[in-house]
């Protein structure tokens, strides 16, 4: 797990939409995704929302799967 390029508050992890192929990456912290690249500070990427509105879903962490842990936790 990597701290967030992009907002430098908070970790970045794996995590999936369940029923949904693929994972993406996502920070803890600013719900910023990254779903096709590794996490950088320059766009092009995405917020939770957005992301999730691709499966007609709401932008809520309930609607999504972590598959990993923020250190400490």
């Amino acid at each position: 797990m990597i701290w967030c390029p992009r907002c430098d508050q908070g970790w970045v992890a794996r995590a999936r939409v369940p029923g949904e192929p693929g994972t993406f990456l996502l920070c803890h912290e600013c719900d910023t995704v990254w779903a096709d690249r590794e996490p950088d500070a320059d766009p092009p990427f995405l917020i939770l929302e957005q992301y999730l509105a691709r499966f007609g879903l709401d932008g809520l962490w309930s609607n999504i799967e972590l598959l990993e842990k923020k250190p400490g936790e």
